[in-house]
């Protein structure tokens, strides 16, 4: 039996049933790879252990001052607990060998090995600062100096990159130098963040109170990328070729 238009009900039904298989089928798929994604995603909870770990940290390094303390309400007050807690983590871990691939890399980590790369040491100031009631988020810096834009360093093995962190102040989002004792703050006190950081030239002069330069990739050129850990996966469990993310900051990339 055909309708108006010529078509068999049989042939209409047929249609029906592809479009609800390909319908199910893509479901699956997003599902199933929603799920994998969030399977892989690097939480940024601040556990017992951390709020630990943080306290004795800031007690060894000369910074008892502040433990059990609220979270500063005045800008200069909030620029003081960053630079005291930058400072805590690399007078904790001035090494320079990273955690090994595929092991915990936490503050009680760190605090154990006394060393740690980029990774390492931005990941702890996060800790620190979120436990201090600080709102923070994580940055891979690639370099573009010899790569064509964002994807390009991103794809491209060995191109040089860097880990810092950005936390939120009363004045705007200011980046957090995980290597060297510098914060993102001019001399008449506006917080720089890294697209900001972009747009400033080398002659800009910053905050007295920092005892050391800027690190050389932030000089540019260089994209960045929020809530990435690792290109690799093998940062944070459960230690597969699925890239070290945490999927709730990645927003950041579009919205700023």
């Amino acid at each position: 039996m055909k309708n108006v238009h010529g078509i068999s009900q049989t042939a209409l039904r047929r249609q029906h049933g592809v479009g609800r298989v390909v319908w199910i089928a893509l479901a699956v798929l997003i599902t199933g790879g929603t799920a994998f994604l969030f399977y892989n995603d690097v939480s940024t909870e601040v556990t017992p252990d951390d709020v630990v770990y943080a306290e004795r940290i800031l007690r060894e390094t000369g910074h008892a001052d502040l433990v059990g303390q609220p979270h500063p309400a005045s800008f200069n007050g909030q620029i003081e607990t960053v630079i005291a807690v930058q400072d805590a983590i690399l007078s904790i871990a001035p090494g320079s060998q990273g955690i090994p691939f595929d092991r915990p890399r936490e503050l009680s980590d760190l605090y154990q090995a006394r060393s740690g790369l980029c990774f390492d040491r931005s990941r702890a100031i996060e800790k620190i600062l979120s436990s201090l009631g600080f709102k923070v988020r994580h940055a891979a810096v690639y370099s573009t100096k010899d790569t064509v834009g964002r994807l390009q360093s991103f794809l491209t093995p060995k191109t040089r990159s860097h880990a810092v962190t950005e936390v939120k102040t009363n004045r705007g989002w200011l980046v957090v130098d995980s290597n060297r004792r510098w914060i993102g703050l001019t001399r008449d006190g506006k917080p720089i963040d890294l697209n900001m950081l972009r747009e400033t030239t080398a002659r800009q002069a910053w905050d007295p109170r920092l005892k050391e330069s800027m690190s050389s990739i932030l000089r540019g050129p260089y994209s960045h990328l929020f809530g990435l850990y690792s290109r690799h996966g093998r940062f944070y469990p459960p230690y597969t070729p699925i890239p070290d993310a945490d999927w709730g900051q990645v927003h950041y990339n579009i919205t700023g």
